[in-house]
């Protein structure tokens, strides 16, 4: 991945609307590229662009921020983002983040 001073960058925020309407607002904290495909990696955020915590069931790391990833596609001068309905192009692309992340966490 691309090394970045995040302290450097404005956040990118991002509203998104689901199938029910429904509009949420996301923080875009990076942009992975795989297989010729890009993703955004985005982190749920209110108005404020203050990011919601949302603890899981049974899940003892709140500190943890949970990443949603998007596949991104160009139309016209903008991006649209889209929800990764194939298990095995999400399954693959979260091995590939990993993967970075350990030899980001190495150097």
């Amino acid at each position: 991945m691309e090394e970045k001073n995040m302290e450097d960058i404005e956040p990118k925020i991002i509203r998104t609307q689901d199938e029910n309407g429904e509009v949420f607002n996301f923080e875009l904290i990076d942009v992975v590229e795989f297989k010729g495909q890009e993703y955004g990696l985005l982190v749920h955020v209110n108005e404020e662009g203050e990011e919601i915590k949302e603890a899981a069931e049974g899940d003892e790391e709140d500190d943890e921020e949970e990443v949603v990833i998007m596949r991104l596609n160009k139309e016209d001068d903008s991006y649209v983002f889209e929800t990764i309905e194939d298990d095995e192009e999400f399954n693959e692309l979260i091995e590939f983040i990993e993967s970075e992340e350990d030899e980001d966490d190495e150097e």
